[in-house]
């Protein structure tokens, strides 16, 4: 009789603590720390310095989000986003100024598609954590245009130009791990650590920068790959039926 009073009592609980929703909306903005930007040197004058290289950027993404679940812990979630991209790159004003840099930010649009299978867990009825694996589609729709910089603004001699061109849809993997909060009305407050890595570029370009009559070409490529931070806060539409 112990056993079967125990057994029925967990059948019974009022509440789904480890998977407390059925179906979320949400919305989320996801900060990306290290978007990433290659430069490859094609030709470089054996008396010129580096001139011009690249640096991780910042950019953000705000998006909505549908989530699912399809059994116990184990979901699926769809999301559309909107992009900032960014790039930057760093290059020096003079011989002696080779030892400080000069940073240039550069901005763009895109839109993210993520499908993501997911397994939530909830140790009790507030805190619990959640990872997600899958895919992102990415969409070109605001590219960047072509950049002509004049360091002094008054030698003819210094130019530096960058110029890209644009493969408009991408992919990319896509995860995250992060930290949810239960409310009482079971709407959630998250934070993840998020990754998405592609290995093509969404641009290609190169820069031109010329400096006393003297050239350093190189090639630059833009990729939807970077680390960063996202919030959410989901929308509980269907409670949970205890299954």
């Amino acid at each position: 009789m112990f056993f079967i009073v125990l057994e029925n009592k967990a059948q019974t609980e009022p509440y789904c603590v480890h998977y407390p929703y059925n179906t979320q909306v949400g919305i989320n903005l996801n900060v990306n720390l290290l978007s990433k930007m290659n430069t490859e040197q094609s030709y470089r004058h054996e008396n010129l310095f580096d001139y011009i290289r690249s640096y991780p950027s910042f950019g953000a993404d705000l998006g909505v989000y549908l989530y699912q679940r399809i059994y116990k812990w184990f979901g699926i979630q769809i999301g559309a986003e909107y992009n900032a991209l960014t790039f930057r790159f760093g290059y020096t004003k003079d011989f002696a100024d080779i030892d400080k840099t000069y940073m240039k930010y550069y901005g763009g649009g895109a839109f993210t598609f993520p499908v993501l299978f997911n397994a939530s867990y909830y140790f009790n009825e507030k805190h619990g954590m959640d990872i997600s694996l899958g895919g992102a589609t990415h969409c070109v729709i605001y590219p960047f245009t072509t950049h002509e910089i004049n360091p002094y603004g008054k030698n003819r001699w210094e130019r530096c130009l960058v110029k890209f061109e644009y493969s408009y849809y991408n992919f990319s993997l896509y995860g995250k791990i992060g930290y949810n909060f239960l409310f009482k009305n079971k709407n959630t407050l998250g934070m993840a650590i998020i990754g998405s890595y592609a290995s093509n570029p969404y641009a290609k370009g190169f820069y031109f920068f010329t400096k006393y009559k003297e050239d350093d070409v190189g090639y630059i490529s833009l990729y939807n790959t970077f680390v960063g931070l996202q919030f959410s806060y989901g929308f509980t539409m269907k409670e949970l039926l205890c299954k």
